[in-house]
């Protein structure tokens, strides 16, 4: 019987047959669960979800109508939070790999054992406990799904759980007028992130964004507070600053962790008291917009014992904290974004959508992305500018690639064995190959036929039969 502790989970199987559905049911019964849900037909799932608190859900690949990998993405778009293990005939492995990059937890392969079935869904419990607890902290809701009717995601590709768990959070924050920090790498999309913070909010206010990066303090001061008559050399008349500009809405300030010491106190008297100063002017005025901030840089260190970016600032900032995943870390999302970027490149420019090759693909799979979408969409961009054909190829991406990432372009060329020929001299034999792969192994290893033999993925004693016969002939 499976240790269920204090907790007694709710699962749900989705199946088409109602053998299979029996079957497991039984196992799960057996196993001492006792709140099984069963769904036959698989477009019911979503409208059976609010029904349920905190389940796991046991998912077919294989259904009539709307496939299993259909209903996967419809859950990690509406209930990130809740862990799906796909259940898989052997002929369907890959599609099964694949649901994991759109977000599966697991995947099991019939016929399922109850060693298979107790070890997933207690894996899949320990992962629903902890987001549970993390959002919990963050004052987020699961037990609601992820509306979309202000469409204020919609710009936003992703298919991502942690990324549609930041919209879960955003949708939570529409009521609360305390600022917003957003953390992430650059080119992440934090931009749009603050938008969709507005949008969410429901403020009758302009959305009003402003890099403070490049601002001394007096450029600061001017941009957001603006200034009266005769402040300094050349302010013949009164100007509105874009905090006023944004009264009633959100003012975005990207690049805070650039911010000068004397604007961060500025600042700070302003999420403090909620007042501030034109320049030139001893009469304060009062601000009624929204802050949401935002950097690239780790603003938790730069508020340690350096002071560089003042702690109290930080805290005040933070009241509600996104942090952003980079791209690398979103590896479902590398297709979608691929495809969309590439029909809007090609939109912009008048051209005929071309296709990615599956090498051009590859390519950019193995590509870490440290300039996240930004990165990739400037690749995109130049390569539908340059592409002749209907397909873009591997040459065209590998050349924007940097120069150690690009060298990978030689596996993808469609020369047949570019880069053996280059180690051998000619195309290796299967004899060859091997030889050269137990070299390898045994070099890596230093010797220790144990260790070399799993990376070789054979025994050991299949590995020494080999060593033995070298020796022999030489």
């Amino acid at each position: 019987m499976l240790d269920l502790g204090s907790r007694n989970p709710e699962v749900i199987l989705v199946d088409d047959e109602q053998s299979e559905l029996d079957a497991y049911g039984f196992l799960l019964r057996s196993m001492g669960v006792r709140k099984i849900h069963t769904i036959q037909d698989s477009t019911k799932v979503l409208d059976f979800m609010p029904k349920v608190t905190a389940p796991v859900v046991f998912l077919d690949l294989n259904m009539p109508v709307k496939s299993g990998q259909e209903v996967l993405c419809e859950l990690k778009q509406h209930w990130p939070q809740v862990p799906v293990i796909i259940c898989t005939a052997n002929s369907e492995i890959e599609t099964a790999i694949e649901c994991l990059k759109l977000g599966a937890h697991d995947y099991l392969v019939k016929p399922i054992s109850m060693d298979s079935f107790a070890s997933a869904l207690r894996t899949a419990m320990e992962i629903s406990q902890l987001r549970t607890e993390v959002l919990s902290l963050k004052g987020v809701d699961f037990s609601l799904p992820l509306q979309d009717e202000h469409q204020a995601f919609g710009h936003i590709v992703t298919r991502n759980p942690g990324m549609t768990a930041i919209f879960k959070y955003i949708e939570h924050l529409g009521a609360s007028t305390q600022p917003v920090l957003i953390l992430g790498e650059t080119g992440t999309g934090k931009e749009l992130l603050a938008k969709a913070v507005h949008d969410v909010s429901g403020l009758n206010g302009e959305y009003v964004a402003v890099d403070v990066s490049g601002l001394d303090d007096t450029m600061f001061s001017d941009t957001l507070f603006g200034h009266v008559k005769g402040a300094y050399t050349g302010a013949v008349g009164v100007r509105s600053g874009l905090l006023e500009k944004a009264a009633g809405g959100t003012i975005f300030l990207d690049e805070i962790g650039e911010l000068s010491e004397a604007s961060q106190v500025k600042l700070l008297r302003v999420l403090q008291e909620g007042i501030y100063y034109p320049l030139g002017s001893d009469q304060s005025k009062m601000n009624s917009a929204r802050v949401v901030a935002a950097t690239n840089k780790n603003l938790t260190a730069l508020s340690g014992q350096d002071g560089e970016f003042r702690r109290d600032l930080y805290y005040r900032l933070s009241t509600h904290l996104i942090k952003v995943p980079p791209l690398r870390e979103r590896p479902e999302d590398l297709p979608i974004l691929i495809d969309h970027l590439v029909a809007e490149a090609a939109a912009g420019m008048g051209k005929e959508c071309p296709q990615m090759s599956r090498k051009a693909l590859q390519l950019l799979v193995r590509h870490p992305f440290y300039g996240n979408v930004r990165e990739l969409k400037t690749y995109l961009y130049d390569a539908v500018a340059r592409c002749q054909g209907e397909e873009i190829t591997a040459a065209i991406i590998a050349e924007r690639l940097p120069e150690e990432i690009g060298t990978v372009a030689e596996v993808f060329s469609t020369e047949t064995g570019m880069v053996l020929e280059k180690i051998f001299g000619h195309f290796p034999t299967l004899e060859e190959l091997t030889e050269y792969c137990i070299d390898q192994a045994l070099q890596a290893t230093d010797d220790n036929q144990s260790q070399a033999a799993k990376l070789l993925g054979i025994s050991k004693q299949a590995l020494n039969k080999r060593v033995k016969k070298r020796h022999s002939h030489q």
